[in-house]
């Protein structure tokens, strides 16, 4: 028995790697940029106290995502892999130096693969595939291996889940959906005979387990939520008469949610603009039954896979077809409640998963591939247990045809996340020519020297989006490189409209000055400061131009007091150092160093200064 079990969790491990094997030549994108490059929390492992205080994207734009586990396996990676650079770069000596914020070092970084980074998020994956087959044996029972073995297989290598697990940034999804199966298998056991015992410790353990499972699936995704829903449904169908069992529930519930959310609503943020969409009852059911025919459609045949989905415009023949799904749906459940009881089960999982995401609520798009991640797992139990009550002669046949169909599509996908231009350039071809993906577009354009085109697709994206001050902003840039002012300072006009960039408009205006006059506007820059005090490369202008005016001591008390207020951010305590050098003061510069290199587990620059400083005393 136990050999079966070693032998089933080698195959779905070694087929995810496999399906996945592509993936590790790739190199970062999106918003691997934010949650990568620009975070200074995942430098050291000293400051995983930190990842709980800070939500994600910490000076990289306003998110209301709270992930810490998320975080703490991004510092995992740091420690291990460090970050590559391109060979051929300028920065290539760099290599796993911190990243700076400079435009070149930043190119120099997506230009290279990454595949340690894409490793650790393939083995995620594979885990979180290795927790569901435990939860489908367990669900199964005695005589059911097969069939788990098949239904978390298919699970593992289905393509819908690439931008979960070749994106690194995606890496919430398989952390949460790898903590609720494991709390789901845990369950399973612990209720194995219909509900808990009064006095059975193990089962206890169990249901201890699972609620720890739950709450590191909370941490890891907003979306682990899923956990504690799908808990109550298992009680609701398998020990509905078990008293000590919702009793045990109840405590874990209230236990779950009291420490999230205490850690939650005491972390520090910068909160989203709130949306500007509102949308009518009717129009939010005909967003959830295209939703539903889109993501139906996916899941059976996937193909043309990308990121930014939006089914706004979608026909009104997709609702129609969505409804005949849901009717579908809801028939397939009631007849499974006579033959397959287990599969009526999984279908209701299938659905109270999906609910949060189906547009019944309103969320930052219409639609995600990478949201139907855990109620896939779901929808493929009711497959199985439906197949299994069935015993369909010609399933071996089609489900290998499928297996194989869905592998080669996985494999082929990871191409799509090779870096950032391949990720950019294929969403415009397969999703068409939205404001976001030509304005990133125009920005890589216009950083690899191809002004003509960064223009040219500047102008199409601020066409289908006129107020958004971001393109604004491009714009003033374009026209600082070409010495036309009055175009920068009409840029900067129509940008301030927005007051979410009221920072980054006083620093631009402040450049303008400086550009017009000679001098800089440092009440502009303090302004900007004060604005957004998380964001580095606004803070940092301010004591860097200061020194750059020979104003060397403002420049260190200005920098030292943003530090200290957040002492976590290694790029910091070595700019303070620089400047404690220019001012002659050695010891402070040698602290600096000490708190820049206790911040960054690979600052090998502030420790080689701290010994050659050494060596001169």
């Amino acid at each position: 028995m136990f050999r079966r079990s070693l032998f089933s969790v080698f195959v779905v491990i070694a087929a995810t790697f496999l399906a996945y094997l592509p993936a590790m030549r790739n190199s970062f994108v999106w918003d691997d940029t934010a949650l990568i490059l620009r975070d200074p929390l995942i430098r050291h492992w000293r400051l995983a106290p930190e990842s709980f205080r800070e939500f994600l994207f910490l000076d990289a734009t306003a998110s209301s995502f709270y992930r810490p586990v998320q975080r703490l396996t991004f510092t995992a990676d740091y420690a291990l892999w460090g970050i590559n650079r391109a060979p051929d770069s300028a920065t290539a000596s760099r290599t796993n130096a911190p990243d700076t914020g400079d435009s070149a070092d930043a190119r120099a970084v997506l230009a290279a693969p990454q595949p340690g980074w894409h490793f650790t998020s393939v083995l995620v994956h594979a885990l979180a595939a290795v927790a569901l087959l435990a939860f489908f044996r367990a669900w199964l029972g005695p005589g059911g291996g097969a069939w788990a073995l098949g239904g978390a297989l298919l699970w593992a290598i289905h393509p819908l889940h690439t931008s979960a697990v070749t994106y690194v940034s995606g890496r919430a999804d398989p952390l949460a959906a790898l903590f609720v199966f494991s709390a789901l298998a845990l369950i399973a056991h612990a209720h194995r005979d219909g509900g808990l015992k009064r006095g059975d410790r193990p089962a206890s353990w169990k249901v201890m387990g699972a609620a720890a499972c739950c709450l590191l699936a909370l941490l890891s995704k907003e979306a682990g939520v899923a956990g504690l829903v799908l808990w109550l449904v298992w009680l609701a169908a398998k020990a509905r008469r078990s008293a000590p069992s919702w009793i045990a529930f109840a405590c874990s519930a209230v236990l779950v949610v009291g420490v999230y959310f205490s850690l939650r609503t005491t972390a520090a943020s910068t909160p989203p603009p709130p949306s500007k969409k509102t949308t009518t009852l009717v129009e939010r059911a005909g967003l959830m039954t295209r939703a539903l025919a889109e993501y139906s459609m996916l899941f059976a045949a996937p193909h043309n896979l990308h990121m930014e989905r939006d089914i706004t415009h979608k026909p009104v023949g997709q609702a129609i077809a969505g409804a005949v799904l849901l009717a579908g749906f809801a028939a397939w459940a009631m007849r499974a409640r006579r033959v397959a009881p287990d599969a009526a089960i999984a279908l209701a999982c299938a659905g109270v998963s999906w609910l949060p995401v189906s547009n019944a609520f309103t969320l930052n798009s219409t639609m995600a591939e990478h949201w139907l991640y855990i109620p896939s797992a779901f929808l493929v139990a009711a497959l199985m247990f439906s197949a299994r009550a069935h015993q369909w002669r010609a399933l071996p046949v089609l489900a290998g045809v499928w297996v194989v169909f869905l592998a080669a599509q996985t494999w082929l996908q990871q191409d799509y996340w090779r870096d950032q231009r391949t990720f950019i350039t294929s969403t415009i071809e397969r999703e068409g020519r939205g404001k976001r993906m030509l304005g990133n577009l125009a920005g890589l354009e216009f950083e690899q020297g191809n002004t003509a085109a960064g223009k040219a697709l500047l102008a199409e994206a601020i066409a289908k989006d006129p107020e958004f001050a971001g393109f604004h902003l491009m714009q003033f840039n374009v026209a600082m490189s070409a010495n036309d002012h009055a175009a920068a300072e009409a840029a900067l006009e129509r940008a301030e409209k927005d007051p979410f960039f009221a920072a980054e408009v006083l620093l631009l205006k402040s450049s303008l000055h400086m550009a017009k006059t000679g001098k800089p506007r440092l009440d502009l820059m303090a302004a900007a400061v004060t604005a957004a005090p998380r964001n580095w490369t606004i803070v940092r202008a301010l004591p860097l131009t200061l020194d750059a005016l020979g104003k060397t001591s403002n420049a260190y008390n200005e920098l030292l007091r943003t530090v200290t207020a957040r002492a976590y951010r290694a790029e910091g305590w070595r700019t303070l150092a620089m400047l404690a050098e220019k001012l002659g003061n050695t010891p402070v510069a040698m602290k600096a160093y000490g708190e820049a290199a206790n911040s960054d587990c690979r600052d090998s620059f502030s420790r080689a200064r701290i010994r050659e400083l050494q060596g001169v005393q």
